[in-house]
């Protein structure tokens, strides 16, 4: 991985992302070097989605309640559905499947609230003063299609999945901690995607990012832990992915890139509970039940098996299995 963009380029990259995305507000933040530049609205809380679940899998850890179950959970590894402790159905048994549900299972294992446990485990040790699950008086609102403002009320329940609200300055004080220890949380699960997952980060030599995306709001946290490298991506809109990519691609973070597949037949339809995708022609169109605003969301993009950011990657682990949104779905229809 290279980074030879100055720091005070990062400012002027997220004004042109922003340009071409349409994207309303974001904040950025890169540490390279020793120092952190910033961009955009750094000073302000957004949601931070399922980067929330490497906190989770680090209070887990601190709480030495890392046993094997809660590895499979934390992991996405336990066999759930997306967004119940169900199995999935047969022709995807055994696969890796992103699970909200399983993060859910393995903070019931905290003893009390979990909310206070990830405060008094994580947040208040490293000083991260602007994270919490309370929306705060100054945050950021997300955006969906059609320019609706979402309301930010967000589940007791779903917290553990991805609840948090954080600045980019408390994200890279986090990641540095991070590229220091709790290499534990690190250390490969299970496979999807052409990279591997671990215990709340995906883990592609020597990289270890995750991205979130719920209620208008899209993220990313990436570190590169040799070189104490942490780049944190906030945006409040839908299109808030495109932005991340550009970000990435201009900050000329070269990412590894997995081997290109050979697809054979694999258009389709495949669905599971709400979420269903239409591979047709070199292109997905993917539809679901936005959790926070039971907003019906139609997302529509280039079908791409060699991506470098995993929401934009699709695989084909099985014949009539695709992995949408890093789910696992059956096909439904030729």
């Amino acid at each position: 991985m290279a980074s030879a963009i100055p720091h005070e380029r990062l400012a002027e990259i997220v004004r042109e992302a922003q340009m071409r995305t349409g994207v309303p507000v974001t904040a950025a933040a890169l540490h390279v070097e020793g120092r952190t530049a910033f961009a955009g609205a750094h000073e302000r809380p957004f949601r931070i989605a399922s980067i929330t679940k490497s906190f989770t899998a680090t209070a887990v850890l601190l709480a030495g309640l890392l046993d094997d179950r809660q590895r499979r959970l934390l992991s996405h590894t336990a066999g759930y559905r997306a967004e119940r402790t169900e199995p999935l159905p047969p022709e995807c048994a055994g696969l890796w499947s992103y699970s909200n549900a399983g993060y859910r299972e393995a903070a019931a294992a905290f003893d009390g609230e979990y909310s206070d446990a990830l405060r008094e485990l994580v947040l208040e040790p490293l000083g991260l003063r602007h994270t919490g699950f309370e929306t705060p008086r100054d945050a950021v609102l997300g955006t969906l299609p059609g320019d609706i403002v979402t309301d930010p009320s967000y589940p007791v329940e779903r917290r553990p999945a991805g609840g948090l609200w954080s600045t980019v300055s408390d994200l890279v004080e986090y990641g540095l901690v991070h590229c220091q220890q709790w290499t534990d949380l690190h250390q490969p699960v299970g496979e999807a995607l052409g990279a591997q997952y671990a215990l709340g980060w995906w883990v592609r030599d020597g990289v270890l990012d995750h991205e979130g995306s719920v209620g208008g709001f899209q993220s990313l946290l990436l570190l590169v832990p040799e070189r104490a490298l942490v780049l944190a991506v906030l945006t409040n809109s839908w299109k808030g992915s495109a932005l991340i990519r550009h970000v990435v691609e201009d900050l000329r973070l070269e990412l590894p890139s997995p081997p290109a597949v050979n697809l054979g037949s694999i258009d389709g339809t495949y669905a599971l509970d709400d979420l269903e995708a239409v591979v047709a022609g070199g292109s997905v169109t993917e539809t679901e039940t936005e959790p926070l605003t039971d907003t019906r969301i139609e997302r529509r993009y280039p079908l791409s098996t060699d991506a470098t950011l995993m929401s934009w990657r699709s695989d084909f682990p099985r014949a009539d299995v695709a992995r949408i949104s890093w789910v696992a779905l059956p096909r439904t229809a030729s």
